[in-house]
């Protein structure tokens, strides 16, 4: 009796014990998988919304999309995204309507003379650009501005880069962005880098 008495309270505990470890163990998991799938529904909501932000795929017969120039979420939190969406509004409005005046007007002086009426109408008489997203702004420099740009042309196959002779083409390109006359403009420098592109 002596050696069998202390072991008795203990095993009456066990069961009970046993329980509620395996209750909490229950809990537990039920509360993990609450805090799992809300984690996942946060997760999926935010990148829903931040791809419907993009522009949506163009189907081959309607490219090159819409005109109006759109900002990435990332380049619409740069406090110059405001300025740099109209300018480059401005400047690609103004190929699509063969306007010389209005495209002069959004590049900087230099680019403007480098580049004559004539040989601009010639270069140009073709061309639609749309889908146009700017993809990142970044600073130069106080004056100046590195824009990653992404846009879809159409034009005559005589037109294209010779190295691509097709009529629809997906641009990607780096803009630099100089203040002249207290204004933004399009600018040439070594900010950017050789265009990509490929067929649409």
């Amino acid at each position: 009796m002596t050696t069998e008495e202390p072991r008795r309270p203990r095993a009456r505990w066990v069961l009970p014990t046993a329980l509620v470890v395996a209750a909490a163990s229950v809990a537990g998991g039920f509360l993990a998988r609450d805090l799992y799938t809300r984690t996942a529904t946060v997760s999926t909501t935010t990148t829903s919304s931040s791809v419907s932000s993009a522009p949506t795929s163009v189907p081959r017969s309607e490219q090159p999309g819409d005109r109006t120039v759109r900002l990435s979420v990332d380049a619409g939190l740069h406090p110059d995204g405001d300025r740099v969406r109209g300018l480059l509004q401005q400047y690609f409005d103004a190929i699509n309507d063969r306007n010389y005046q209005a495209w002069s007007d959004s590049v900087t002086t230099e680019v403007a003379r480098r580049l004559r009426e004539p040989q601009w109408e010639s270069n140009y008489q073709t061309t639609a650009d749309g889908s146009v997203e700017v993809q990142r702004i970044d600073a130069s420099s106080a004056e100046r501005l590195r824009v990653m740009i992404s846009f879809v042309s159409v034009q005559d196959v005589s037109k294209a880069p010779a190295d691509l002779p097709v009529d629809c083409i997906r641009w990607h390109v780096v803009f630099p962005l100089q203040g002249e006359d207290g204004t933004l403009r399009v600018d040439i420098g070594p900010e950017g880098y050789t265009p990509q592109f490929e067929a649409c």
